[in-house]
């Protein structure tokens, strides 16, 4: 095989390393969150206010997108408004014999749309699914418990999903 030896393979992998950026500035792909185009970034995320449901998920992911979109620490006047729409399902997963399930699947879903205050129209729509299960044990308050964890786990991934949908809609609109 004519790359048998060590050398020639750290040769081939060093040529391969070295054309690697190249090819990703060919295809236009650049740091989200780095220099002036990151501090706008981090400016336009801070400036949305946030409308969800008021229901325990709708404050969980209103609380977890609070902390994302203003992971900087910046407050800013309000120019957009984020609307956000839950739907919470739970699904048997594991059904014994005697017919009693013993595994939930939790479904949570956002419908999103960030509107422009200024006039009130939609800017963007999107929506996200994540699931998360929970195990159903003996005790119905630790079954709560894990429930409400299996909750707070979805609302958290959404959150981080919204965030990332929005920085790349700001990140492809002009400034």
């Amino acid at each position: 095989m004519w790359c048998s030896d060590g050398a020639a393979r750290r040769r081939l992998g060093g040529l391969l390393l070295l054309g690697l950026p190249l090819l990703l500035a060919a295809c236009n792909l650049r740091p989200l969150y780095s220099g002036a185009a990151g501090a706008r970034l981090d400016t336009e995320l801070a400036a949305i206010a946030i409308e969800t449901p008021k229901t325990r998920t709708g404050w969980l992911l209103r609380e977890q997108l609070e902390r994302d979109l203003r992971a900087s620490g910046r407050r800013e006047e309000p120019r957009y408004l984020l609307r956000v729409r839950l739907e919470r399902r739970q699904r048997p997963l594991a059904i014994q014999l005697d017919d009693s399930t013993t595994r939930f699947d939790l479904t949570l879903a956002a419908f999103f749309t960030l509107l422009d205050r200024a006039d009130g129209k939609p800017i963007y729509r999107s929506s996200v699914r994540r699931i998360a299960s929970y195990n159903v044990v003996d005790a119905p308050f630790a079954t709560l418990i894990a429930e409400q964890d299996a909750e707070r786990r979805a609302a958290v991934e959404i959150s981080r999903a919204i965030r990332t949908r929005l920085a790349l809609f700001f990140a492809d609109r002009e400034p």
